[in-house]
């Protein structure tokens, strides 16, 4: 059963040092999230920043699950859902391997039956977690499996980990389940590859973030904000855009609330008449996709 644990008993210790910032059995998106897989429903899950859980056709992927209660003493905005508690997915999605993006301490609580995949120059970061499958996509590069394609695609961001870790890539991905087409763009500032991809694929939904440009001065190269967001959907010409990267975390805490990137996003579409087009999935939500294909 999906809601099973691997066998191995869970690590709980250091999340009930932070009982405030983590969800359990009886949060409302746990249920929600346990309502939509057992009725075979399509949804999306935004667990917060950019960890989106997304399932399709019984097909389920994980984007960039960081679950923990702080990163670096800078605690959450929103409380995380405990990673034990994620359903067993087919695949999780890492676009690069900044702390907020590849949290060691949320992969090795998840269960990981699953393949993993990574940007080029990553793996070593794992050490010896083990995953079903491990795969490192150079850009361009794809990896199937059955009726699941996913295509590595670059992005505008800063590459790398650590001093230990220099080298590591960053990627977004185009992810194909049969006719359902998904962009899940990681974490990006704004360039002319979304033009590209939007004549190259046939997008249903793009997940885009939205959050953390500011202070502009010094994170414009890396993130987008809002109105940049809005043109990159357009660009891509997709079907719909989730927004994503906001409302969690920031690099200066303050400015989670002063840069206010999901009302300028929302201010954004309506200028644009493009309300229809937005799916807006907020941290610890669950969407049951009725919008069509």
């Amino acid at each position: 059963m999906i809601w099973n644990s691997t066998g191995r008993k869970q690590k709980a210790k250091d999340y009930k040092l932070h009982n405030k910032f983590i969800l359990d059995e009886n949060s409302l998106i746990y249920r929600e999230i346990r309502f939509a897989l057992s009725h075979g429903y399509d949804f999306i899950a935004n667990l917060g920043h950019s960890t989106f859980l997304i399932s399709y056709k019984g097909i389920r992927f994980l984007t960039d699950p960081f679950l923990s209660p702080h990163i670096f003493g800078i605690r959450r905005q929103k409380p995380a859902l405990r990673p034990d508690l994620v359903p067993e997915v087919d695949f999780i999605l890492i676009s690069h391997a900044h702390y907020d993006h590849l949290d060691m301490r949320t992969l090795r609580r998840l269960k990981r039956n699953t393949t993993i995949i990574l940007p080029e120059n990553t793996k070593p970061v794992l050490g010896k977690t083990h995953f079903k499958k491990i795969v490192e996509l150079k850009h361009y590069s794809s990896y199937r499996e059955k009726e699941v394609e996913i295509i590595s695609l670059p992005v505008k961001h800063n590459k790398g980990r650590s001093i230990l870790f220099p080298n590591t890539e960053t990627s977004s991905y185009v992810i194909k389940i049969e006719e359902r087409v998904y962009y899940f763009g990681g974490d990006t500032a704004y360039f002319d590859g979304f033009k590209e991809y939007g004549r190259e694929f046939s997008i249903h939904t793009a997940l885009l973030p939205i959050g953390g440009y500011e202070p502009t001065l010094l994170l414009h190269k890396v993130h987008m904000n809002p109105y940049e967001a809005v043109q990159a959907f357009i660009d891509l010409k997709a079907e719909y855009v989730v927004p994503i990267h906001y409302g969690t975390f920031h690099t200066i805490p303050k400015f989670v609330k002063v840069e206010a990137p999901l009302k300028y996003f929302k201010e954004e579409i309506k200028s644009k008449n493009l309300e229809e087009k937005a799916v807006i999935v907020e941290p610890n939500a669950v969407d049951i996709c009725v919008y069509s294909s």
